[in-house]
């Protein structure tokens, strides 16, 4: 009993005396694994912070990707809004030529159909212009007072007057076939030029040979070489010659320029309409010809 109780003494006393050091033991540990939660916490709170950050850049990316997106939706539904405001004006026969131009082959069977751009001149025979200088008013007169003279047998006054008429008709008669060959010669030098697309090839050509369909250039300072439809864009014309519009006029896509105008502001590729005698001025030209007639 004496040693049962020294040996609990001793045990006793050695778990008291150990009890300090295993708590100083287990604080440590604590401590460690404070520590280690701290640092796991920490690099918890890093990674989330990079994920978080990346996903606002790559939502950042995105919405921009869908600004620049909607951006051009917009611009897309915008010039569709003004390509029908301009076609709701546009002539319905309005259809634009290709990008290539016509071939070499397409200008010959539209020129054997439709034929060149000019106006058709009406030629007046030397005789019929002889004709109408014995036959106007004061000429029948001179006819008139002749052939008394001659009944009368005053055939002296009769040669002076038949000299007169015809010395009257020889000088009218030069004077007026002179004046027409000054205006042929002076629209031979004048001849208009176009700038034409064929075979894919611009080049400049006399805009007698431009055919229906064909791609033109209309820019500033030049003339409208036909009917020309605006292919695109806008440009402004004085066509006061045709209209006597005292200001340029705005022509739009799909609209018609006519022959004879000329363009003020602007430069825009067109597509021939009609030409010659088929074109407005052609047939104002043939209405006042008819007149005449």
């Amino acid at each position: 009993g004496i040693l049962g109780q020294g040996s609990f003494k001793i045990h006793s006393g050695r778990t008291s005396s150990s009890g300090p050091h295993h708590e100083a033991i287990a604080e440590s540990e604590i401590q460690a694994t404070r520590r280690i939660s701290g640092d796991i916490k920490h690099v918890s709170e890093d990674i989330t912070g990079r994920a978080r950050k990346d996903m606002a850049e790559e939502g950042k990316l995105m919405s921009l990707d869908e600004e620049e997106m909607l951006e051009d939706i917009e611009s897309n539904r915008e010039g569709r809004r003004q390509r029908e405001e301009e076609d709701e004006g546009a002539d319905p026969r309005f259809v634009p030529c290709r990008e290539e131009g016509l071939s070499d082959a397409e200008v010959e069977v539209l020129v054997r159909e439709w034929g060149r751009n000019e106006l058709a001149e009406k030629v007046v025979p030397k005789w019929l212009i002889v004709f109408r200088l014995l036959s106007g008013p004061m000429p029948m007169m001179l006819w008139v007072a002749l052939v008394i003279e001659g009944i009368i047998g005053n055939y002296a006054d009769m040669g002076i007057l038949l000299g007169i008429q015809l010395i009257n008709t020889a000088i009218s008669f030069y004077e007026t076939t002179k004046a027409a060959d000054a205006v042929a010669a002076l629209k031979a030098s004048l001849k208009p030029k176009a700038t034409c697309k064929r075979n894919n090839e611009w080049e400049d050509i006399d805009a007698v040979n431009l055919v229906p369909g064909d791609l033109v250039l209309l820019g500033a300072g030049s003339a409208v070489p036909a009917d020309c439809f605006v292919n695109e864009g806008e440009i402004e014309v004085d066509q006061s010659a045709m209209t006597g519009e005292s200001l340029p006029v705005k022509f739009h896509r799909g609209e018609v320029a006519m022959l004879g105008a000329t363009v003020t502001r602007g430069e825009v590729e067109g597509t021939v309409q009609e030409t010659g005698r088929r074109t407005v001025f052609g047939k104002t030209a043939a209405m006042l010809q008819a007149v005449d007639d």
